[in-house]
This record gives C-alpha cells, sequence and structure tokens, in this order.
C-alpha cells in the first residue's frame, strides 16, 4: 500500500515543489486547497513536472474545524505548509495569528486523531530571529526564539512564532513531540513553477524591473525552494530528525551582494539593479509610507550569522550555493514573462 501524506496549502509556491518531491518519490498526495478556483491551476503545474495519478485535493479552510479529521484519517503522514504570508505588513500584529496559529492546531489535532507517523511543519527564520538587544554580528539556531512583544516583530513574524510555538506545545503535552520536525527556511529562493505570485519571488521580480534604486544594508540566510522541499520529504522516514527544528539554507547574502550575482547572471538588467548601498535613514524614512520596508528596519547595519551543518548532516544532504538559488530565481521570473 502506498504511503499517504496530507499536504495542506498545496497550492503554495514550496507546498508545489513538496508535492512533486513526494510523488516523484512514490508517496500518494491528499493536497488541501482553500477553494477551488486554485485547483486545476495547481494541478496543472504539478502535472508538468511529474505523474498525478496519486494526487487527489480536498478543499479545506484553515480557519475552520469542519473536514480537517476527515482528510487526515487515512494518511500516513502530515506536512503542514499552509500559512499566510503577505508582501505587506499589516497595522494589526495578531492579523495572521488565527489561520496560521489556528489552522496549526487544527492541523495537528487531526493528525493526532488520526494517529500519524510523522508531521512535518513548514516555519520560517522568521520564528528564531527577530528580537532586540543582538550582538553584531548575530548567530541564529535551533533553539533562538522571536520575541512576539518587541516592536521590531511584525504580523508575519507573530504567526510564524506562536504557530510554531503552539505545535511544540500541544506535542509536548501529549507526550508526542517525536512525531513532529520543524523546518526553518530563509530567504526562500530558487525556481518559481508558475506565475501565480508569492512573496519571495516578488522580491526577485522588484529588484530586476529596477525598483529598488539601492540595496537595504542587511543580509538574510538564503535557502533554496527545492531544498526546502526535499528537507520535508526526507523528514518522513528519518527518525534522526524527530523533535527537531531544521534551519535550512547554504550561506546569509547581503542585499547588494544578491544585486552583484543578479548584475552578473543577468547583464540585460544590470542597468536596473542596485548598485550601491541605502543610507539606514532613507530605508527608516521610506518604512513610514511602505510597510514592506518596515520589516528590515531592525536589521539595518547588523549580519545575520547560522551554521546549518547539522542539518545537512542529520538530513544526509547538501545544500545548494546561495548563488545558484538566486540565479534560477532570476530566470524562472523572467522565463515566465514577469519582467
Amino acid at each position: 500500500m502506498t504511503d499517504k501524506v496530507l499536504l495542506t496549502g498545496i497550492s503554495g509556491w514550496i507546498a508545489k515543489h513538496i508535492a512533486i518531491e513526494l510523488l516523484n518519490s512514490g508517496y500518494e498526495v491528499l493536497g488541501t486547497v482553500r477553494s477551488q478556483n486554485s485547483l486545476e491551476k495547481t494541478k496543472k503545474t504539478i502535472s508538468e513536472y511529474v505523474s498525478t495519478d496519486k494526487l487527489s485535493f480536498v478543499e479545506l479552510d484553515l480557519l475552520k474545524d469542519e473536514g480537517w479529521n476527515e482528510a487526515a484519517k487515512d494518511c500516513k503522514y502530515i506536512i503542514h505548509t499552509a500559512s499566510p504570508y503577505p508582501m505587506k505588513s499589516s497595522r494589526n500584529r495578531e492579523a495572521l495569528v488565527p489561520a496560521a496559529k489556528g489552522g496549526t492546531l487544527r492541523v495537528l489535532n487531526a493528525g493526532i486523531e488520526a494517529n500519524v507517523e510523522k508531521i512535518v511543519l513548514t516555519s520560517s527564520i522568521a520564528a528564531m530571529f527577530k528580537r532586540p538587544n543582538r550582538t553584531n554580528p548575530y548567530n541564529v539556531g535551533e533553539n533562538d526564539w522571536s520575541d512576539t512583544e518587541w516592536s521590531g516583530s511584525n504580523d508575519y513574524i507573530i504567526s510564524k512564532t506562536k504557530a510554531e510555538k503552539v505545535a511544540w506545545e500541544l506535542m509536548e503535552s501529549k507526550g508526542l513531540k517525536d512525531k513532529l520536525t520543524v523546518i526553518n527556511p530563509g530567504g526562500v529562493n530558487g525556481d518559481a513553477l508558475d506565475d501565480k505570485e508569492n512573496t519571495s519571488t516578488k522580491y526577485v521580480q522588484l529588484f530586476l524591473k529596477g525598483k529598488y534604486p539601492m540595496a537595504p544594508n542587511f543580509g538574510i540566510l538564503i535557502s533554496d525552494v527545492k531544498d526546502v522541499a526535499k528537507a520535508h520529504v526526507l523528514s518522513l522516514k528519518n527518525s534522526k530528525v524527530n523533535g527537531r527544528r531544521l534551519l535550512i539554507g547554504s550561506e546569509v547574502k547581503k542585499m547588494l551582494e544578491i544585486s552583484k550575482i543578479m548584475q552578473d547572471a543577468f547583464p540585460k538588467y544590470a542597468k536596473k539593479l542596485p548598485k550601491k548601498e541605502m543610507p539606514n535613514f532613507m530605508l527608516k524614512l521610506i518604512s513610514y509610507l511602505d510597510s514592506s520596508a518596515k520589516l528590515m528596519v531592525p536589521e539595518l547595519g547588523i549580519l545575520m550569522q547560522t551554521d546549518t551543518s547539522y542539518s545537512e548532516d542529520l538530513l544526509g544532504m547538501k545544500f545548494k550555493p546561495a548563488k545558484d538559488s538566486i540565479v534560477d530565481a532570476g530566470n524562472s521570473v523572467i522565463r515566465l514573462g514577469l519582467v
């Protein structure tokens, strides 16, 4: 009998890659969608890369209890990726929590009820690195948590942190911590499979369109979307990663370094890409008008450091160089006609 995986939010960019990895690995996949509108397009995209004979869909809402237990009951594993990730920040710091935290509880409780063997949760480095009084440079590791009370944490940071924390609390309270593995990517780059807009590739698109005359002065861990997908799938049957938080990515890159990689790879767009670093005061001024810039302000001038080799060792894989992920992202944005 084929092992069946409930994959939440299958229409998402990372989740589509996970679906392809699962199907290529012989799993049966039941993907959840919020509405029928995204079902056909998602299936079409996935079918261009792998047979969809073992792929089915169910319409479920993270904000509603109905249907989750039924969806999970015949599944051996759950991969929970569904969570809101908007481009713009909301003034309501709790705006995304109901879907992120409440949705996580619904999915995990359904998995517990169905006695699934393993749950893999998609979190983010966002749940780890946002906190006050950091050194410069500062280190981010498996035991670090973002401070949801800090003014430097926005609605997305708060939602990811609270959702991951409640997942650990629930599984530990049931004595099931070893049934949970959490994947924490950084800034996800790589191949966009279709033209559905997502926040990660949107930044690449804006860079190539010349929307950033100068690069903000901060850096982020670069994670390749295929590495992130593979990490989820490898975690299903790997007891070494039970109860662990896995940082995924190879290198931290500053925004100006990302721009330089793009200039070399895409000379046609070089004139539009930033050549200089933006003064910190300028980004602070912009942040009053552009909510997407607010997330960057607390990071200005300090450098993130992290060691992801423990994740590579536990998973038995090697993460792609940041340069390759950035070039793949640019190539796909250009191929899809998004610039």
